[in-house]
């Protein structure tokens, strides 16, 4: 009994057997001390399938909405300021007023004609509009005064990577979001599925798919000055594991790519070794999707919950959960290994073992040794 204990633990494998991943432990010494184990039906598929990541939206989202970008050092101002009479400090018979062009300096200020130095840095063109037009009415006659923007540099968002036009682009008064800024820069090289959008606002970061910025709006946030984006070519990929035909890390070349496809682009089952019903695919799940889908579950610590989920393609609705089961990128499509091919394994390392054995020895004297040991 003991050479079959043995035996049987130490026989080759592809990997885990479904038995051993269902146990819910993984021994690791990576800081994973359990995980999740789902069995794959219509309504698990239907939660997680249509899910997509709300990176930008729980980090970066401006929720109240824009309002105003204040003026910083550098912006061109263009000033025009006109009065009620023909003979007042800017106007005269052939005009109502004049107009100029003021550039914030480095310490924040503009000159006035007739008001001189005051801060603009800071303010929004709003309250420096009213600002000017305060200090000029002791001095013009009825002043009005009109102000905008004509050379934004403080207010801007750089673009780089794989854009047709990277470079610093002007944030609107209005609010610029990021898919608007991607669009200046001429937009991604690559498709929206193998292009990934970076966002650098002071020390945070986040990434995600150019694709789940479309598809999901509230990732579409406005911007912030002095944000940077980064466009980088990121094809996804999945790894397909044990008992099929071609284990290899396939990349998706599609926008999706189903468990079904992911199988079949493997070469499919090996039907000498696989077991049909343990097809399993690892992943890293946010806490409140596995609570969607496993209620009874309780979060052991934060952060992203590594996953396993279990399709049996012996029963014939498994075939239509494989085609509705997306795979996203990096997930690990695992195929168990038949118990009755293990135990042909060790069948097959004993009977070597008996062939092998000491020269002149006959196959008695070989079991008897066995059966002592």
């Amino acid at each position: 009994m003991p050479l079959l204990a043995a035996g049987c633990s130490s026989l080759p494998s592809d990997g885990p057997s479904a038995m051993a991943i269902t146990s819910e432990r993984v021994e690791t010494s990576l800081p994973i001390d359990s995980y999740v184990i789902v069995q794959l039906d219509e309504p698990v598929v239907r939660t997680i399938g249509p899910w997509r990541p709300h990176t930008f939206a729980d980090r970066f989202a401006i929720r109240s909405g824009p309002r105003g970008q204040p003026l910083g050092i550098g912006d061109v101002i263009d000033i025009r300021i006109m009065e009620a009479g023909d003979n007042g400090l800017f106007a005269n018979t052939q005009t109502r007023g004049a107009q100029f062009q003021a550039q914030i300096d480095e310490t924040g200020n503009i000159f006035v004609p007739y008001v001189g130095r005051m801060r603009a840095a800071g303010r929004t063109t709003e309250v420096l509009r009213e600002a000017i037009q305060t200090a000029l009415a002791d001095k013009a006659i009825q002043p009005q005064v009109l102000l905008g923007v004509v050379g934004n540099q403080a207010n801007a968002a750089v673009v780089v990577g794989d854009v047709a036009k990277p470079g610093k682009y002007p944030l609107n008064v209005g609010g610029t979001k990021l898919l608007d800024m991607v669009a200046l820069a001429g937009g991604s090289r690559f498709t929206t599925y193998e292009t990934t959008v970076t966002l650098k606002r002071k020390t945070e970061a986040a990434s995600i798919l150019l694709e789940d910025l479309v598809l999901v709006p509230s990732n579409n946030v406005y911007l912030m000055p002095d944000d940077e984006i980064l466009l980088s070519f990121a094809p996804q990929t999945y790894t397909l594991l044990g008992a099929v035909y071609r284990p290899s890390e396939i990349k998706f070349e599609t926008k999706t790519v189903t468990l079904a496809e992911a199988v079949a682009r493997g070469g499919g089952l090996n039907t000498l070794a696989a077991d049909a019903s343990g097809i399993f695919v690892f992943r890293f799940e946010e806490p409140h999707l596995v609570k969607a889908i496993r209620p009874d579950w309780q979060p052991k610590s934060a952060g992203k919950v590594p996953v396993v989920y279990r399709l049996n393609l012996l029963e014939p609705k498994g075939l239509f959960l494989a085609r509705q089961m997306w795979l996203r990128d990096k997930d690990i499509v695992y195929v168990a290994t038949a118990p009755s091919v293990e135990f042909a394994k060790f069948l097959d390392i004993v009977g070597r073992t008996v062939s092998t054995g000491r020269a002149g020895v006959g196959l008695a004297n070989d079991i008897k040794v066995l059966k002592n040991n």
